[in-house]
């Protein structure tokens, strides 16, 4: 009905949620040494020790005692942060895979006390005047986006195929999208010939959406991207489309559709714009390395290698490095935050060359 062609976008969407078929609607491990990847709560319980001391410091201010948790993965994020603030009121997770929902509720029940499993709700859509701390940790990176090459004039890249596999076709894309590459070729100046770059047009909707269940809220928003001068650097020409499968990293998203993780880096100045457009108050931008420091994590960690034996020493060791690290996830991961109706201090989210 597309004349064999649809947008990428669109192939992104099915290939990731399309129900029974999609990559996250399949019941196979995602996470960790069975799946394709590993996330930080994967890593180590020290990445959620340090948002929950977040989440106490801001509780103490007059934030809700409650947390909204977007894809909440295997459910070990939830498991640090309720075992390391049991005095939450409720965690809720927003979770559309059943197959992950499943999963989440086995871990969560052999990990927890039946007392603080049972402060756990699972969501099928959000909430109405939530009033609490929204934590999205690698959410925005699965958002589907379009893909556009500079041929002399914009294209868009959309998928095809001939009835045996699929492969790239490029039609003129659609007004909003030119659009936005055009306002980013207006700030960045123009993109040479040969430039493929990716455009996420979901971060409005998405933060709109947000913004309208909450009443007075915190978000983090954690995952790995750029700031745009950044994102579009000239000599970043392939732009950042990865693929994740069984622990291989590659670019090619055409292939194993629906066993496959799909992601594009976050355009955190996009992302900054459409949150104070939804009505969202910005409180700051930094990376991970500098969020996690503030919030106690070479404290917490010297008290656990002091209760521990030479061999977890050297695990927690080795955890630390992977969460701090430049080369590893300490600068290539970014922590955005941002309040409505709530004046919060928070000083870990304090930089230089903030956004804004």
């Amino acid at each position: 009905s597309r004349g064999g062609v649809i947008g990428f976008d669109e192939y992104m969407r099915m290939a990731l949620y399309e129900p029974g078929l999609g990559y996250y609607s399949s019941a196979t491990p995602k996470f960790g040494a069975q799946g394709d990847f590993v996330t930080a709560p994967e890593i180590s319980p020290l990445f959620g020790f340090c948002i929950a001391q977040q989440a106490a410091a801001v509780i103490e201010q007059g934030c809700g005692a409650r947390v909204l948790e977007f894809g909440a993965g295997s459910g070990k994020l939830c498991a640090q942060i309720l075992s390391a603030l049991p005095g939450l009121e409720a965690y809720q997770i927003l979770d559309l895979s059943a197959g992950l929902r499943q999963r989440q509720q086995a871990l969560l029940q052999r990990e927890l006390s039946a007392e603080l499993f049972h402060k756990i709700e699972w969501l099928s859509s959000l909430p109405h005047h939530f009033d609490g701390i929204v934590l999205a940790n690698e959410v925005l990176d699965a958002m589907p986006v379009h893909i556009l090459s500079k041929q002399r004039e914009w294209c868009e890249c959309g998928v095809a195929c001939d009835g045996q596999r699929f492969g790239w076709h490029n039609f003129v894309p659609d007004v909003p999208v030119i659009d936005a590459i055009r306002s980013i070729e207006s700030r960045l100046g123009d993109f040479a010939d040969g430039y493929t770059s990716e455009v996420n047009l979901n971060y409005l909707p998405w933060f709109r959406a947000l913004a309208q269940a909450c009443q007075r809220a915190l978000v983090l928003i954690i995952d790995y991207g750029y700031e745009q001068d950044q994102y579009y650097h000239p000599a970043r020409v392939l732009g950042t489309l990865t693929c994740h499968y069984q622990h291989r990293v590659h670019s090619d998203p055409l292939v194993y559709p629906g066993l496959q993780d799909i992601t594009a880096l976050v355009e955190f100045d996009a992302c900054a714009d459409a949150a104070e457009d939804s009505g969202f108050e910005l409180t700051g931008l930094v990376n991970q390395a500098q969020f996690l420091l503030a919030n106690g994590l070479l404290e917490e960690s010297q008290r656990r290698v002091d209760e521990s034996d030479a061999l977890a020493r050297m695990a927690i060791s080795k955890q630390m490095g992977t969460l701090t690290l430049p080369q590893e996830m300490g600068e290539k991961f970014k922590v955005l935050a941002m309040q409505k109706n709530i004046a919060l201090e928070l000083p870990a989210m304090q930089r230089k060359g903030a956004h804004g």
